[in-house]
C-alpha cells in the first residue's frame, strides 16, 4: 500500500564535500531539483579548495569541519554526521559531491521506493555495464541512499568512522529486517582517485580503499549472517 502524498516524510539532501570543486554544483543542482528534497545540505569537509563557495553558489546550505589546512577534516563518516546534525528532517538523501552524470531523474528515482513505504532504504548504483546483475547483490557501498535519519543515529558514534560507514547503516538495516531497494543510475559515474590526487597517490588510495572494503567480511565487519538478511529483504528494481 502506498503511502498518502500529505504523509510522506520530509528528506534533505546531505552531500559530503572535500575538495569536490570540480562537480560539486552540478551535483547540488541534481539535488535541489528531485522533488523528494526540501533542501540541500553541504558539508565542506576541510576543503582546501573553492567547494563551499561554488556548493552555496548552486543553492546549497554549507556548513564547515575542519579549517582550510585540512586539518580536522577528511572524515566522511564525520562529514554525514555533521549533515544529519544539521537537519531537522526526520529523513535524509545521502548523495556524494564527485558524481558525474547525476540528474534530479536518478533521485528522484531512488527516493521514490522510500516515499511510497515499499523500501525502509533504498539506494543507487553506479553504472558498471554488464556487471550491474551482481553489483546490485553486493552489500551496498554506494554512497547514494536515503533512509530514516534514525537508522543513521543508530549507528553508535563509535563506528561512524572511515570507508564502512555504509556497511554499518546496512547493518541496521538487516538487522531490523527491513526491506531495501536497489537500482542502477544509468549513466553516473564519479571522478576516481587518479583523477582527484594524481597517477600515483590516487592508485594507491584506491588499493588502499578496495582492500578495505575486500577485508570486511575477514574482519567480521560485513558478517554473512546479516547479508543474507540484506538479501532477504532487497528488491532490484529496473
Amino acid at each position: 500500500m502506498s503511502v498518502d502524498p500529505v504523509d510522506r516524510p520530509v528528506i534533505d539532501a546531505v552531500v559530503p564535500a572535500r575538495n569536490e570543486a570540480p562537480t560539486v554544483a552540478t551535483v547540488v543542482e541534481a539535488c535541489r531539483q528531485c522533488s523528494a528534497v526540501r533542501e540541500v545540505i553541504v558539508v565542506d569537509d576541510g576543503s582546501v579548495d573553492d567547494t563551499a563557495e561554488r556548493a552555496a553558489a548552486a543553492g546549497a546550505k554549507v556548513i564547515h569541519r575542519g579549517d582550510a589546512t585540512g586539518g580536522v577534516g577528511g572524515s566522511k563518516a564525520h562529514a554525514m554526521e555533521a549533515g544529519v546534525a544539521a537537519s531537522d528532517a526526520p529523513a535524509v538523501l545521502f548523495v556524494d559531491a564527485d558524481l558525474l552524470g547525476l540528474t534530479d531523474d536518478h533521485l528522484d528515482e531512488v527516493c521514490r521506493p522510500f516515499l511510497d513505504g515499499t523500501a525502509t532504504m533504498s539506494v543507487g548504483w553506479f553504472d558498471y555495464g554488464a556487471w550491474n546483475p551482481l553489483v546490485l547483490r553486493l552489500p551496498p557501498t554506494t554512497g547514494e541512499r536515503v533512509v530514516p535519519r534514525w537508522v543513521f543515529e543508530a549507528i553508535p558514534p563509535a563506528k561512524r568512522d572511515g570507508y564502512t560507514i555504509e556497511i554499518m547503516i546496512n547493518e541496521v538495516i538487516a538487522e531490523g529486517r527491513l526491506p531495501t531497494t536497489a537500482r542502477i543510475m544509468r549513466g553516473v559515474t564519479h571522478r576516481t582517485k587518479r583523477e582527484k590526487l594524481g597517477r600515483l597517490e590516487g592508485s594507491w588510495r584506491t588499493w588502499e580503499m578496495f582492500w578495505t572494503l575486500l577485508s570486511l567480511p575477514l574482519t567480521g565487519v560485513v558478517r554473512w549472517r546479516t547479508y543474507w538478511f540484506y538479501l532477504r529483504g532487497l528488491t532490484v528494481e529496473r
